[in-house]
């Protein structure tokens, strides 16, 4: 019966689970292969922020406006990232030379991210989509649970030490046999991380696992634009603010808006590390540097809902090595659900072949 349960379960999703690791696996891929930042060849004092944002407005595709500043690494340009009004994700890049402002390059975001980011959340299915997502995400979780049990060797095996046997694929394996083998012993290596993704994507996906953590999205000020004044005014007045008042705090970005009370800054600080940034609010007319997201206010519902979406998204930073691992083992996790889809598939149309077979041996017999 349990058999049984797994097989369809695995049948009926096949389709959907192969789009889920084919995208999962396209949007960690993908990034790796975009542009950075090209490399000024200058040295000497950065210009202001704002003098940076303001030259890089000239290549910026009309009616769009800068959502975000990324301050230069050393010996790099620095990046201002554009989209339309009242969105959060940029679809346009400057290059803007830190030292002599001007624009150094640009490049355009695929739009294809956005698609494969839709598609893998909520299967083009909306509203229901992420419902959808979420009950897949459980479907998942019985199966990774229901083949590590019937994967699960005799007391004789495990006394003999022949278990072992069961994670190998065995070089004689042939047809539906190889097919088996490679499907367990894949199962069975990558169980850990498919629990894993299976039950954070659910807690992702459905709506009302949110407030049930306790992590509220952050509220976006509506700011209707002024005119005269862009939205990267004080931003230089913000980062001196941060240099003398938090110099321990590393700048990470500046996100922008229609108008100055939309600006925020997101740092790392040394007590939370990067993997925990903070964002702080200038108030310019009261002097005033407020953090706006607390690390060490966080309740723990909220701060394990914030290390699901990063581990789950791969978005892990530090320490460096572990950083890349957890994305090498997120993405074999993607190919390795492409892979249960088709070799599910392949042993079930080898099984019914062999049944016809068997069918028609006893028939003419």
């Amino acid at each position: 019966m349990l058999r049984k349960v797994h097989r369809w379960i695995g049948l009926v999703l096949m389709l959907p689970l192969m789009l889920q690791g084919l995208t999962g696996a396209l949007l960690i891929l993908i990034p790796l292969l975009l542009p950075g930042p090209p490399a000024t060849g200058e040295a000497g004092p950065h210009a202001g922020a704002e003098a940076m944002i303001a030259a890089s407005r000239a290549s910026a595709p009309q009616g769009m406006i800068p959502l975000r500043f990324d301050p230069p690494a050393t010996g790099r340009s620095a990046i201002v990232t554009y989209g339309p009004p009242g969105e959060r994700h940029p679809t346009f890049e400057v290059f803007v030379n830190p030292v002599h402002p001007a624009v150094m390059g640009t490049y355009i975001i695929p739009a294809g991210i956005r698609f494969l980011h839709n598609l893998h959340a909520d299967l083009l299915l909306l509203p229901y989509g992420q419902n959808a997502t979420g009950i897949m995400g459980v479907l998942v979780t019985a199966m990774a649970l229901t083949g590590l049990v019937l994967w699960w060797p005799p007391a004789a095996l495990w006394q003999s030490g022949k278990w072992r046997r069961t994670i190998m694929v065995s070089p004689r394996a042939r047809g539906r046999r190889l097919w088996r083998e490679m499907h367990v012993s894949l199962g069975f290596w990558l169980s850990g991380m498919l629990l894993f993704m299976a039950v954070s994507g659910s807690i992702l996906a459905f709506p009302f696992m949110r407030p049930l953590f306790g992590a509220g999205r952050p509220a976006t000020p509506h700011v209707h634009a002024t005119p005269g004044i862009p939205g990267e005014a004080g931003v230089d007045a913000a980062l001196e603010a941060l240099k003398t008042r938090m110099p321990e705090a590393r700048l990470l970005s500046v996100q922008l808006g229609q108008g100055p009370a939309q600006q925020s800054l997101e740092v790392v600080l040394p007590a939370y590390g990067a993997n925990r940034p903070a964002s702080l609010h200038y108030d310019a007319q009261a002097d005033s540097l407020d953090l706006t997201r607390d690390p060490g206010q966080q309740r723990g519902g909220e701060r394990s809902f914030q290390w699901l979406h990063m581990m789950h998204e791969a978005r892990l930073v530090a320490p460096h090595p572990v950083a890349i691992i957890w994305k090498t083992a997120v993405l074999l996790c993607g190919t390795g659900v492409i892979f249960f889809s088709l070799s599910g598939g392949a042993m079930w149309v080898l099984r019914r072949r062999d049944a016809a077979r068997r069918q028609t041996h006893i028939t003419q017999a």
